[in-house]
């Protein structure tokens, strides 16, 4: 007869587990911060503003709610990316930071460009969400291509 041995894990195996387990964590945080960041500003807008069709600036929201949701925004954008980088090997850091860096260039180099663009008569005048917009598609293109590279 034979007997089934029990799978013992190695230190290294119980270790990217760990490390699997946090980031399922990290990324269901993330998630419930997102999804509490939209519902607020959802549920509570008084005005009529969209900040995905550039109507920001008509956005109303009672002061309260303000401050709650900034400070979920000052979390979700610079706390939680910040302990992040702690959380990952150096691998995925290296290439985080490179989209990070590649997001910062796609908007120190995106505005002036899009102002000179604008001058010329060739595109409206830059606005805030269009240079979110670039930082956002500037880091994930950055991220994609050095993870390709790698």
């Amino acid at each position: 007869m034979i007997l089934a041995r029990k799978s013992v894990l190695g230190p290294g195996e119980a270790r990217t587990r760990t490390r699997q387990r946090r980031q399922m964590i990290f990324l269901g945080v993330s998630v419930v911060i997102g999804g509490t960041i939209g519902g607020l500003t959802g549920a509570f807008d008084q005005g009529d503003g969209s900040l995905f069709s550039g109507d920001w600036d008509k956005l109303k929201l009672n002061p309260a709610i303000a401050v709650f949701v900034s400070a979920l925004l000052v979390i979700g954008f610079i706390a939680l990316p910040l302990r992040g980088f702690g959380q990952i090997d150096e691998f995925k850091r290296e290439n985080n930071f490179i989209g990070f860096t590649g997001g910062c260039l796609a908007v120190l180099a995106g505005f002036p460009i899009w102002a000179v663009l604008y001058a010329g008569g060739m595109l409206p005048p830059p606005h805030a969400f269009g240079i979110w917009l670039l930082g956002f598609f500037g880091m994930f293109a950055s991220y994609l291509i050095a993870r390709i590279r790698a």
